[in-house]
């Protein structure tokens, strides 16, 4: 019998568990023991926190319980946090309402994550928001609400890894600002450290954007890396100011620290794979999702693709093959326009003949209607 381990319950750690019980069905998955280990009970759908924010949609919207989806999956949930891994023993040890204690494994998937770095940015939780949570969402929706006249940065710190939120909430502010905007009582900029280009991993995205955001007079601000923030000035690292009086800034991402000392992951904390998502020099640990360290942006879609060529790639050894399935790291990133067309680009960061821009008013239903989660989990 196989026990396989899965650290973290987002969309790569269930999208995992789900195939896994597809590819290993009947009296064969009655074998194999398949067991997810996260610090909450309940699954967030993250993409729809912007909409939340600007009170598209409730936090009921967003959440449900993971402990009724895996019971349905026949998968074993345990609430608690790896706090450290060893990969010698094949080993986890978890500290959680449910378990204290170490956790064996056979096969381990680490999909818990990344941790927000905001200690990296001085002034940061003081005078920040930020939607990569409910409450924060909500926090932000509020002050959003109160906001009268002046200026609105929406951004992404160096090394945050996430663009779409704030384009999004650009989009957004513009939208519901409009007016306010054509009598020049409010301003709003959207930020990136380096170049739009270079946070969307290279994509040709960008002079669309330049389009979009001008059409909708939103001020673009380029090579502003975010060092410092005051209580109504941003600082770069190169020296440069600029004022505000609402910000949005999608905080520096790192990994995990149950990693421990190990030599598998980058500078930053994210763990090296190879192109079957297996981790670098061990064996029978895979590793998908924001942890992995792939280049460009983070998302969930491409934590489920991942996912499932882990799983698949698991399955395999697990009936004595080798894996086969290989990951090719396409970046798809659908980001709302708030309500009108939405822009849709799917390409291979590795591969340039795979690139290619589309439009069109189906990737806005898609993502309103979140199919995305109804067709991962099959929620009604």
């Amino acid at each position: 019998m196989a026990n396989i381990l899965i650290l973290g319950g987002g969309f790569g750690g269930l999208t995992a568990a789900r195939r896994l019980t597809e590819l290993l069905p009947g009296d064969e998955a009655s074998k194999h023991r398949i067991t997810i280990v996260s610090p909450r009970n309940k699954f967030t759908f993250y993409p729809a926190l912007v909409r939340l924010a600007f009170g598209d949609c409730t936090p009921d919207d967003l959440t449900f319980d993971l402990v009724e989806k895996l019971n349905a999956l026949d998968v074993r949930s345990v609430e608690g946090e790896a706090i450290k891994i060893n990969f010698s023993l094949r080993r986890v040890q978890v500290a959680g309402k449910d378990f204290n204690g170490e956790m064996l494994y056979d096969f381990l998937i680490i999909a818990s994550g990344r941790r927000l770095a905001t200690e990296k940015i001085g002034g940061f939780f003081e005078h920040a928001h930020h939607l990569l949570g409910v409450e924060s969402a909500l926090k932000f929706g509020e002050a959003v609400k109160n906001f009268v006249a002046g200026h609105i940065v929406c951004g992404i710190a160096p090394n945050a890894f996430l663009p779409v939120p704030a384009c999004e909430t650009a989009f957004s502010l513009a939208q519901l600002f409009s007016e306010e905007i054509a009598r020049k009582e409010v301003r709003v900029s959207i930020l990136f450290p380096d170049t739009i280009k270079a946070a969307f991993g290279g994509a040709d995205l960008h002079e669309k954007l330049k389009d979009a955001f001008a059409k909708r007079h939103i001020e673009l601000i380029n090579n502003f890396p975010v060092k410092e923030i005051t209580e109504k000035t941003l600082l770069s690292a190169d020296g440069q100011s600029l004022d505000y009086d609402l910000l949005m800034l999608v905080p520096p991402f790192g990994g995990k620290s149950i990693l421990g000392k190990n030599e598998i992951s980058d500078k930053l904390g994210f763990i090296e794979t190879d192109n079957f998502l297996r981790v670098q020099n061990l064996e029978k640990v895979y590793a998908v999702g924001d942890i992995a360290a792939f280049p460009g942006p983070k998302l969930a879609f491409m934590a489920i693709r991942q996912a499932e060529v882990a799983a698949e790639n698991i399955a395999s050894e697990i009936r004595g093959d080798i894996p086969r399935n290989i990951y090719n790291h396409d970046l798809a990133v659908i980001i709302d326009e708030a309500g009108a067309d939405a822009i849709f680009l799917h390409y291979g960061i590795w591969d340039a003949t795979l690139r290619q821009l589309k439009e069109g008013k189906m990737w806005s239903r898609l993502k309103k209607s979140n199919n995305y989660l109804r067709e991962l989990l099959g929620k009604p």
